[in-house]
């Protein structure tokens, strides 16, 4: 046999044993805890057919048997991969129904029929909307990509509803905090007159009650006397009516200092 024909026989059992070594690889390489990573079974794909088109010399009978396996290979993994997408859709868009589904709980203005959100509601909610994040959270690895985007995407959407109607509480509240501490000083300052006018019939009563003690002191006879013993007594009554009535009112300006206070 010549020795060129020795050296083409040489080199192509040396390519044929490159071939089967790369396609043994292919076959059971690229596995990751029992699943086929496809991104990499695939570019090594790409290698080896770079390899048929490149690789020389190599017998007609080897190159079809190589080929022909390499492309069982591929079919196989083609089929596999498409199963396990139907598989994965199907997986991933369960998982989406349920988080929109907990978002769509969470979220006020996409409740037909519900009237303004109280805090209540809005605690309520938020914990909704918290175990909706949580999902997407577990579950991101099973779903895919356009399925999370969409979920993240409404998950941001209830909460910037969620910050809008916090906000709207808030303000809402500032605006009842303000009308009712309005209210509280316009009352404040009507007790304050109040108390000025009761302390002044006081004094006027005190004054005539001393006024009646020296009539009595200095009473001419038994009879106006005992008159002015009479007025005395209904005007301390009075005096004491009057001084209940101020407590009173000294009490309702306490509270509606403490009111102003905040306590």
């Amino acid at each position: 046999m010549p020795r060129e024909q020795r050296d083409w026989d040489r080199q192509a059992d040396a390519n044929r044993r490159l071939f089967e070594a790369e396609i043994e690889g292919l076959a059971g390489g690229h596995w990751d805890n029992f699943h086929r990573d496809y991104r990499s079974f695939w570019d090594h794909v790409k290698r080896i057919s770079a390899l048929f088109k490149e690789t020389s010399p190599l017998c007609r009978e080897d190159r079809e048997q190589l080929w022909t396996r390499f492309g069982a290979l591929c079919e196989e993994a083609k089929t596999a991969g498409q199963k396990e997408r139907g598989e994965k859709v199907g997986q991933s868009n369960l998982h989406k129904n349920d988080i929109l589904s907990a978002v769509f709980d969470s979220c006020p203005s996409w409740i037909g029929g519900l009237g303004p959100a109280t805090r209540d509601d809005l605690i309520a909610m938020g914990q909704r909307l918290k175990e909706a994040g949580a999902m997407l959270s577990t579950h991101k690895h099973e779903m895919l990509g356009e399925h999370k985007r969409e979920c993240f995407e409404k998950i941001c959407e209830a909460r910037n509803t969620h910050d809008a109607h916090w906000a709207g509480l808030k303000a809402e509240g500032e605006r009842k905090r303000s009308n009712f501490l309005e209210r509280v000083r316009a009352n404040l300052e009507k007790n304050h007159e109040r108390h000025r006018k009761v302390a002044q019939a006081l004094e006027r009563s005190r004054v005539h009650a001393e006024e009646l003690r020296d009539n009595i002191a200095s009473a001419w006879n038994d009879e106006y006397s005992d008159r002015a013993q009479g007025w005395l007594s209904e005007e301390e009554d009075r005096i004491r009516d009057i001084e209940e009535s101020l407590e009173q009112i000294e009490g309702w300006i306490r509270e509606d200092e403490e009111k102003l206070e905040g306590r």
